[in-house]
């Protein structure tokens, strides 16, 4: 790890926490991320070996500490989610980074759809939700999320099952719904979105998500 050489306390957390990707590891494990995959795939573009370096640091730091099931925070490492959460005040409600299309990743936000879904909401039966990202290349355009109260499935391929609703959408608007910067209601209106299937599920469906952790609502 990089020395600042310096007394402040903020320094000296820079030298555990500065490295790129270091604090969104500890923001994969606050969420609920214990294996490697499960990091990785809240974070795509996460070299594996970055990866593998990141945690050896954290843990020689005292942060994450290795389990049967993978990895999980000490006291200390969950003891950044106050940072984590103020970091996220000061993007969404401060406007210190605005979102722009460098920021747009359908396999984070599917996975993150994955994994914030409400499951005491739904529908007694399963339901299956396609998504169609219009703007992306086929390998990041289309996605299957299979809904039910007992287990939650993202897949990447059709496994023939009926589709109840379809989302043909660009990512943005979609990314936005997600952050809290639209409704369910605002999202349907848009002219380059188009929402199908099954009205009386689309009209639930506002309620089978959760969203993301740090809409600007949680936020305040």
């Amino acid at each position: 790890m990089a020395k600042y050489g310096q007394f402040c306390a903020v320094a000296r957390a820079l030298e555990v926490l500065g490295e790129r990707w270091t604090l969104l590891i500890v923001r994969e494990l606050l969420v609920g991320a214990r294996t490697f995959t499960e990091i990785r795939r809240g974070l795509p573009r996460l070299p594996r070996a970055t990866l593998s370096a990141r945690l050896r640091e954290l843990s020689k730091a005292g942060l994450v500490e290795s389990t049967q099931d993978g990895h999980e925070l000490t006291p200390t490492g969950a003891a950044l989610a106050p940072v984590i959460r103020e970091l996220a005040r000061w993007t969404t409600l401060e406007h210190g980074v605005p979102l722009d299309s460098d920021h747009l990743d359908t396999n984070a936000l599917t996975w993150d759809m994955q994994r914030r879904v409400d499951t005491d909401s739904l529908p007694t039966r399963t339901v299956v939700l396609a998504m169609d990202f219009v703007d992306r290349k086929p390998s990041d355009k289309y996605f299957w999320l299979h809904l039910s109260r007992s287990e939650v499935n993202l897949c990447r391929e059709d496994t023939g099952a009926p589709v109840n609703i379809w989302i043909q959408a660009p990512t943005e608007p979609v990314t936005r719904w997600w952050l809290g910067e639209l409704t369910w209601l605002q999202l349907r209106r848009r002219q380059d979105v188009s929402i199908h299937g099954d009205q009386r599920l689309i009209s639930q469906a506002q309620r089978w998500f959760m969203r993301y952790l740090f809409t600007p609502d949680s936020l305040m």
